[in-house]
């Protein structure tokens, strides 16, 4: 596991972020009326709240007022979830190419044909629970190596975009990139070529080359 960057939050750390979290939905408040009350800033409580820094003794402070409990409270909750990367998996890997990856994904089509839409993928991982800011998503497109890369976020990715999460959580399989990036300039060439994007969805077991020819053949007819 690759060695965290300075001021980014530890283990414990993140486990009282998931007692806050669980402390929130108990409370039946949202990030936003949470981040109000205890008068912080968006971008502050994201950052925390995803581990590129840690809430400090004020904060929880702040935040357990927040809430109508104790920080006490907040310190037993986190201590009841045990290991926090059992709960927020976190994955060690090349953050430059996957945000590369990441990159493609975002400007290819959806697997209907609809544009990648950056509000849509929020809205679907907070039904997932999920949270995901601007912010985080504009550092892992950069490839930024100080922001932790959440598996679940990935994951809650590859199902938005109709991607296989393969090709997101394991950087080493070529296969799973040749067949991803095929797809990906095939869905473009559909979506280009006005056909129906259900046809996205009947390619099946076509290979890597034979999506890419096809694709090839759909831009020429759309060039005429």
């Amino acid at each position: 596991m690759g060695r965290r960057s300075q001021g980014e939050a530890g283990a414990w750390s993140m486990d009282l972020v998931r007692a806050i979290s669980t402390l929130r939905d108990a409370a039946g408040m949202t990030n936003q009326e949470l981040i109000d009350r205890s008068e912080m800033s968006a971008s502050y409580f994201y950052g925390r709240l995803r581990g590129a820094a840690p809430f400090d003794a004020n904060d929880i402070e702040k935040l357990a007022q927040a809430l109508g409990t104790h920080p006490h409270e907040i310190s037993r909750v986190a201590a009841s979830l045990g290991d926090a990367r059992e709960i927020e998996p976190i994955l060690d890997t090349d953050a430059r190419e996957l945000g590369r990856r990441l990159t493609a994904v975002s400007r290819a089509p959806r697997l209907d044909g609809s544009a990648f839409d950056i509000d849509g993928l929020v809205s679907e991982l907070a039904e997932r629970g999920v949270a995901l800011d601007r912010d985080e998503w504009a550092s892992l497109l950069a490839g930024d190596a100080s922001t932790p890369i959440r598996v679940r976020v990935l994951e809650g990715v590859g199902a938005y975009a109709g991607v296989p999460t393969a090709y997101l959580l394991d950087l080493a399989d070529a296969a799973a990139v040749e067949a991803a990036e095929a797809n990906f300039e095939f869905r473009e060439a559909l979506k280009a070529s006005g056909a129906d994007s259900v046809s996205a969805r009947a390619v099946g077991e076509i290979s890597p080359a034979a999506l890419r020819a096809i694709a090839q053949t759909l831009r020429s007819i759309s060039a005429h």
